[in-house]
């Protein structure tokens, strides 16, 4: 009976530690609860803070009057400044805007600069730059470019691929 008792007295050995490694685990993990909590506390604030970022409603004034109030603050001049039709996608929506501005080289820049640098999320796409051939030597530079700004769907589409299926559903 020797070696059955040994073969079970190792056995229950190789459980007792493996008992033993988890138990520690969990008294590590219940010790640091308390760091988790913060954890989720600050990233529940930055959450809260990145809203502003992607904001749920498109707010089209606000971002037009900062746009042209970054515009201002720079000494750019716009020529075209149009609004294009939201494009929505699942998860947010991109509002577009076609812009022109005149200036100099490095105002043009700045403007640039003030729309990456504002708190909402705005991206500038498909820029051209010019030498500008009118009469006025302050303003040597035209830019043309696309600035987008986005919006958080708080309810997002339903893929086409699903409609598709739920049609193909109700006809069968």
């Amino acid at each position: 009976s020797y070696p059955t008792q040994r073969d079970r007295i190792e056995a229950l050995k190789v459980e007792y530690e493996m008992k033993s490694t988890e138990l520690a685990r969990a008294r590590a993990t219940v010790a640091d609860l308390p760091r988790f909590e913060a954890e989720y506390e600050q990233l529940h604030e930055r959450w809260s803070l990145a809203a502003e970022l992607l904001p749920t409603d498109r707010q089209v004034a606000a971002l037009l009057r900062k746009i042209t109030l970054a515009a201002q603050q720079t000494g750019v001049e716009f020529v075209v400044f149009r609004p294009s039709g939201p494009q929505s996608e699942q998860y947010y929506t991109e509002l577009p805007l076609q812009l022109t501005v005149n200036g100099g080289y490095h105002q043009v820049g700045s403007f640039m600069a003030e729309l990456a640098n504002l708190r909402r999320i705005i991206t500038v796409s498909n820029v051209k730059l010019r030498a500008n051939t009118g009469n006025d030597a302050s303003f040597t530079t035209v830019a043309e470019f696309t600035a987008s700004a986005y919006s958080l769907n708080t309810t997002p589409a339903v893929p086409d691929a699903k409609k598709g299926d739920t049609n193909a559903r109700k006809a069968s």
